[in-house]
């Protein structure tokens, strides 16, 4: 029974470190945020709620031209909301 229990476990563990990352994360990286954010990565005074976030994200892809879809914003948003600003979701 012990052995099984720690098998289903590790096993749940093992699995769990293959996990994909969030995809605004990649989104994150692809669009080489922290090339203008480096300095002061993300200010909550500028975004106070979620949805000023999503603007902001919105504004800046369509300023540096990245080329995200509406659904990317929305999850590059989702990501930086986890990350760095947990504001409450509408």
């Amino acid at each position: 029974m012990k052995k099984s229990f720690a098998l289903i476990i590790g096993s749940t563990l093992s699995f769990s470190a293959f996990a994909e990352p969030h995809p605004g994360k990649v989104l994150h990286e692809s669009a080489d945020c922290m090339k203008c954010h480096a300095s002061k990565p993300y200010d909550a005074q500028k975004t106070p709620t979620y949805e000023k976030l999503v603007k902001m994200v919105g504004f800046c892809n369509d300023n540096l031209n990245t080329g995200m879809f509406e659904d990317e914003v929305a999850q590059l948003a989702d990501y930086l909301n986890q990350e760095y600003y947990k504001h409450p979701k509408p």
